[in-house]
């Protein structure tokens, strides 16, 4: 069990996400000394905003944030997304066999059951002699168009 005085990794993220009243330290930075240092610990004002570490009395600056080091200011953390932007992951689905005497209804209903919609289900009976598969091609290729449009996603 942890030592509740013991913050996790997580919680200089959090506490650093805000910024700090006292040494008017920006988002993303750890909060810094009256001697331009690296604080030691971050600062009441600032930690007491994020619930779960509000009921202690110090939090520690951890050692991969430098405290006693020169303070130089940190990555601010990401924009929140647009409240319009899907959050959830989208899922696309393919199902495929090779003969028309065989049925796609058992593959659909698993892929449905593992929640893809059957709107963005690509289905085809094609042999896999055939080198050429549409729905396969056009399933990359919605794939592709997702991926180009999600922000998550972009290439920087």
């Amino acid at each position: 069990m942890t030592d509740p005085q013991e913050p996790s990794p997580s919680d200089a993220d959090d506490v650093e996400r805000r910024p700090c009243p006292r040494c008017a330290a920006e988002p993303g930075s750890p909060c810094r000394s009256r001697g331009g240092a690296v604080a030691g610990t971050y600062h009441t004002g600032r930690f007491t905003k994020v619930p779960r570490l509000s009921k202690l009395l110090r939090v520690p600056t951890p050692a991969d944030r430098g405290p006693g080091q020169p303070w130089r200011p940190g990555t601010p953390p990401p924009a929140p997304a647009d409240p319009d932007t899907p959050s959830a992951d989208i899922r696309i689905g393919y199902a495929r066999c090779s003969t028309l005497g065989q049925e796609l209804d058992s593959q659909l209903d698993a892929l449905t059951k593992h929640g893809i919609p059957r709107e963005t289900i690509f289905s085809e009976k094609i042999s896999t002699r055939i080198r050429v598969r549409p729905q396969f091609e056009a399933a990359l290729a919605a794939a592709r168009e997702i991926k180009a449009h999600a922000a998550h996603c972009a290439s920087s």
